[in-house]
């Protein structure tokens, strides 16, 4: 990492520690509302307008139809001026009360604005021009705007006083399944900054929502949990028909979880799109917003095609004290960085990321092209060898290819070979073409085509980008975003890959290639946009240190004054923390910060210069690497190469095996080079791990714990507690010789995690009880004793209805799993084990 990113780090480590200090309006989009459908039964009855009017948590949703130049209540002859009356009476007698009413409405929408603009409450009406952030609550109560419009349907003109929905807000329905595919692909509903939850009384548990209110099923506040995970945002508007008072517990639950909120920002303006490497977030936009449950650490790790994080990782736990919002900084990467294939076709086959190797080919040559000078020539049968896919990083791993292309012949039926191999099996053959004119990304029956038709003797610049993190593969054309779809696993194909040639019918390229990239990562929007533009790469390039120091004295006083800020803010923060510890804590380890790889949680390693370097890791490096750890702890000798063979290249051939493991190996020890006092020896037909002080572990030293013959001490208890609460042992790997192991040591975790709850319970720590059990059920979330000590802690913290929710939760998912319900009410369960822990 060079000295600038460093600086630019530190400086906004700084201005996050700031503000911590400073607290903030919220923000009308941190807001939910239930909203009541209003029918013509409804109008008239006076107990849903007092409901609304003694709860500043609702808002309504009309139906109106256009009649001769007015607007009525659908089915009804409610003019829409008496409905606009009833809403002005409901902010008349509460000044802080803001409601917004969605209107469901076709024809010309200049109709409702005259009915509005004539009513009494046109002056408390606010509306946000299209691409400005929602103001605070605070802004609307005092400039008197409290009074919110949207509207849905086929409307015709545009209205400065009616926001179109779907301009506004991320709309998803309860009552049926969208697939992930469905946003993946509209990547403007992702930036909305509202999120609209339909038919939320339709959501198909089983349960009739007239019981919902006595019986508080947790099934509606998971849904709602897990949407706002899964898009990052908290759900603003959920829709209950006429089932409002039967949800009125629903706003005040949610409520009650803290949310984790922030922005991705690169200079100038927040990312449009940012996938998470948390499996829960499906995508989200620049601003974010995520629940905490039950107290839980949350860890979130962010990423962008063609960016770096600062920070990398946020890791939010109960001790700190939360800023009201993050701010991660997206820096551009280089177009150099992970470039793995360079071909310029300047009447040679070199390419310039590695110049030492040589390729052969059959019937190509080199042609003057009048627009791009010398290319290459591929006519049908013609291809060039590139060699082992393993050399560009391309099996099970993220990539991205990209090449300018003009076809002499592109075939009505059939394939235009781009890059490819002829290997058969699900993932392994890859196949870069167009089909039937079409470009194709396909990776053997784990495929995705785009609608673009392309046509002969014109030059196109093409790119295939995969992203291993959400399975997304995504076509390019002359810059242009074109299509995509996710979900797929990555290619693991072996045999060699081959420009202008794929599968074993033998497609062929007939045509002409330049400017062929290949990288080990996805490239962003942005970075694809600028080859489309003939962009050159500069290999080796490296920022200069003198710019940034040099410009004047100013940066020196920011520096300065910045340490200044961190020496006070540090002062203050310790002076707040409790100066009394025990003799027991002190024994406690406190795990390193640098020289580390984790296993707990999601992978990561931090090398001995304190840099992140998990991405350095390809997943078959991560395996070979992981399987290496494990077995030599479990023997002394190490992992025997025969077992490395048949689980990680399984079914492969002996002699591609062989050099497969060979190249991952010299991956692995090129990359632990940057690690102090850890390396990994051949011996005797095993690969062994050799390690000593300082690197570090956390699984080492939990599998060095869990050898002690005798019963853990409690500073032993707690060690082991602060070795596993970064989550399952790795989080989101699904190899399936990994079962056995993950669930040996889960259950390691249940049982020391149980003995050091009971003696926190003992001396009636309510907070460390309630972050140990919560522990506990990442890996058992139908342990009872540990949903006890979880309910027990939130009782003792007077939050009793958080105590049941968990409880009514444990007892969803026990009858989900096992067929049955749960044999215990609440009473009868905390009676129960509280006799017996």
């Amino acid at each position: 990492m060079n000295k600038r990113i460093k600086y630019i780090g530190f400086l906004l480590g700084i201005f996050l520690l700031i503000s911590m200090l400073n607290s903030k309006a919220e923000d009308f989009s941190d807001n939910t509302f239930l909203i009541a459908k209003v029918s013509s039964y409804e109008y008239g009855s006076n107990r849903l307008w007092n409901f609304l009017k003694d709860n500043n948590w609702t808002g309504i949703e009309l139906d109106i139809d256009s009649v001769n130049n007015d607007a009525i209540l659908k089915n009804s002859s409610y003019s829409f001026s008496s409905i606009l009356e009833k809403i002005g009476t409901l902010v008349d007698e509460d000044e802080a009360k803001i409601i917004p009413v969605f209107i469901n409405y076709s024809g010309n929408i200049h109709v409702l604005d005259s009915i509005i603009n004539q009513s009494e409450i046109s002056s408390r009406i606010f509306y946000l021009p299209q691409g400005e952030q929602w103001p605070s609550q605070e802004y609307l109560v005092q400039a008197n705007r409290r009074i919110i419009f949207f509207v849905e349907g086929n409307v015709q003109n545009e209205s400065r006083i009616l926001h179109h929905l779907n301009e506004y807000a991320l709309q998803i329905s309860a009552s049926r399944l969208t697939p992930n595919s469905a946003f993946l692909s509209r990547e403007s509903n992702i930036n909305r900054e509202l999120f609209k939850i339909n038919n939320f009384h339709q959501l198909p548990t089983g349960v009739d929502p007239n019981l919902v209110n006595s019986n508080m099923f947790p099934e509606y506040i998971n849904f709602l949990l897990d949407s706002w995970t899964k898009f990052g945002k908290k759900p603003n508007f959920i829709s209950v028909g006429n089932k409002i008072y039967n949800f009125d517990f629903i706003v005040s639950q949610l409520n009650s979880f803290p949310a984790i909120k922030g922005l991705v920002r690169t200079v100038g303006k927040n990312l449009e799109r940012v996938y998470w490497k948390n499996p829960d977030i499906l995508i989200t936009g620049g601003k974010f917003s995520f629940p905490i449950r039950g107290g839980e650490e949350a860890i979130l790790s962010p990423f962008a095609p063609g960016y770096s994080m600062t920070p990398a990782q946020l890791i939010i736990t109960n001790e700190m004290v939360m800023p009201d919002n993050y701010s991660i900084l997206a820096h551009p990467l280089d177009l150099s960085q992970e470039i793995k294939a360079i071909f310029h076709f300047d009447q040679s086959l070199t390419n310039s990321a590695d110049p030492e190797r040589t390729y052969e080919g059959r019937g190509y040559s080199f042609s003057q092209d009048i627009d791009r000078g010398t290319v290459l020539k591929l006519p049908e049968n013609a291809n060039v060898n590139l060699g082992d896919p393993n050399s560009y990083g391309l099996p099970n791993s993220s990539f991205t290819v990209s090449c300018f292309v003009k076809f002499t012949d592109i075939l009505e039926f059939g394939d235009n070979a781009i890059l490819g191999n002829d290997e058969a099996g699900y993932r392994r053959g890859m196949h870069l073409v167009l089909r039937s004119g079409h470009p194709y990304f396909g990776l053997w029956a784990n495929d995705f085509m785009s609608d673009e038709l392309l046509e002969n003797n014109v030059w196109y610049h093409l790119v295939w980008r995969y992203i291993i993190e959400t399975g997304e593969q995504a076509i390019f054309v002359n810059g242009r975003f074109i299509g995509s779809s996710d979900g797929h696993p990555p290619y693991s194909g072996s045999s060699d890959i081959h420009i202008g040639s794929a599968l074993s019918a033998g497609a062929s390229l007939r045509g002409y290639m330049d400017n062929l990239h290949i990288w080990n990562r996805p490239l962003g929007n942005e970075e694809i946009t600028r080859l489309s533009s003939d962009e050159e790469i500069q290999l080796n390039e490296k920022p200069g240190n003198q710019d940034f120091f040099s410009s004047n004295a100013k940066q020196i006083a920011i520096i300065s004054f910045s340490l200044l800020i961190v020496v006070i803010i540090a002062f203050l923060l310790l002076r707040r923390k409790k100066t009394k510890r025990t003799q027991d804590t002190a024994e406690v380890l406190v795990k390193p910060i640098k020289n580390q790889i984790q296993f707990f949680g999601e992978f990561k390693a931090v090398n001995a210069e304190n840099e992140d370097v998990s991405d350095c890791f390809t997943p078959k490096v991560k395996e070979l690497l992981i399987f290496t750890v494990i077995h030599s702890l479990k023997n002394s000798s190490g992992a025997p190469i025969n077992d490395i063979n048949d689980t990680l290249w399984h079914g492969i051939d002996a002699k591609k095996v062989a050099n497969n493991r060979a190249v991952t190996l010299n991956k692995l020890r090129k990359i632990l080079v940057q690690f102090d006092s850890i390396e990994i020896l051949s011996n005797s037909g095993h690969l062994q791990l050799n390690w000593k002080e300082p690197f570090f572990c956390d699984y080492i030293e939990t599998f060095k714990l869990c050898q002690n013959p005798e019963e853990l001490t409690r500073p032993q208890l707690e060690t082991f507690f602060e070795l596993v609460k970064g989550g399952r042992l790795l989080k989101g790997l699904t190899w399936d010789w990994l079962d056995e192991i993950r669930g040996f040591t889960g259950n390691q975790v249940i049982d020391n995690l149980l003995m050091l709850a009971s003696m926190y319970k003992k001396e009636h720590k309510m907070k460390e009880v309630e972050k140990v059990a919560r522990r506990i059920l990442d890996y058992d979330d139908l342990n009872e004793e540990a949903i006890y000590l979880q309910t027990w802690a939130l009782q003792e913290a007077n939050n009793s209805n958080l105590a049941k929710f968990n409880f009514n939760s444990f007892c969803s998912k026990y009858e989900k799993n096992l067929g049955e319900p749960y044999k215990l009410n609440f009473k009868e369960f905390t009676r129960f084990y509280s006799e017996r822990l």
